[in-house]
């Protein structure tokens, strides 16, 4: 059975790292976005946004879920686009990961797109 995600309120404009709270099922959890970039990849991409991963460079997701006690941290992953990744009760997935190296550590708009999706599992 296919899954229906709805799309995560990802804004790449932004910047990366990023991050942002979502209510999802009843529940609250904290998204954090960052991309992990070797020092010789930005040195020597051209100008202009690349389709992650590369050799060097990736975006990284970290999802905790808030609980009375505190942050419960139910995923870390390096993104892949079209895997599906399970974290707990949460199904996510990501159809694009584009990066312009001016968005790390930066806003602005350089035509960097990150699309995920969230789905109950």
């Amino acid at each position: 059975m296919a899954r229906e995600y709805f799309r995560l309120p990802i804004n790449a404009d932004e910047g990366f790292p990023q991050a942002f709270r979502l209510a999802w099922s009843g529940r609250d959890y904290q998204f954090r976005l960052y991309a992990s970039v070797a020092e010789e990849v930005v040195a020597g991409t051209p100008a202009g946004p690349i389709d992650l991963p590369v050799r060097g460079a990736f975006l990284v997701l970290s999802v905790e879920r808030e609980e009375p006690g505190g942050l419960v941290p139910i995923l870390r992953r390096k993104l892949v686009p079209g895997v599906e990744y399970r974290a707990a009760e949460l199904a996510l997935t990501f159809r694009r990961l584009r990066f312009d190296m001016r968005n790390l550590n930066a806003a602005g708009s350089f035509g960097s797109v990150v699309v995920g999706g969230v789905a109950d599992r």
